[in-house]
């Protein structure tokens, strides 16, 4: 068991005690790989943030149909209607026509982050 203790930060380890210290350690790693895990996950989605920022297909205009949305965020057109119509991407109506901002998309997928 001594050999164990020596990996076991010094503050966990006193006469006795062996089992607690080691659960103690194992909830403290557990906590920093769940840190790590959130940065890798912001990382990602950064990089992949950026990555349709950069697309320089047509539907990396700043303004783009609600069909375009859609299909940019992989979800169905009521949907994308239903965020359109209460205020929670930005769009704007021309005629019958209704628009949406590249920038409302990326904060509606920040904000579901």
């Amino acid at each position: 068991m001594t050999e164990r203790m020596e990996s076991v930060r010094p503050e966990f380890r006193t006469e006795g005690n062996e089992g607690y210290a080691i659960f103690a350690e194992l909830h403290h790693i557990s906590h920093q790989l769940e840190e790590l895990i959130g940065l890798i996950k912001d990382d990602i989605f950064e990089k992949s943030t950026e990555n349709i920022l950069a697309d320089p297909s047509p539907t990396n205009s700043e303004v783009m149909t609600v069909t375009e949305a859609a299909e940019l965020l992989r979800i169905s057109l009521p949907k994308m209607y239903e965020f359109a119509k209460s205020g929670k991407i930005h769009s704007i109506k021309i005629g019958k026509r209704i628009l949406i901002s590249r920038s409302s998309l990326m904060a509606l997928i920040r904000e579901g982050e």
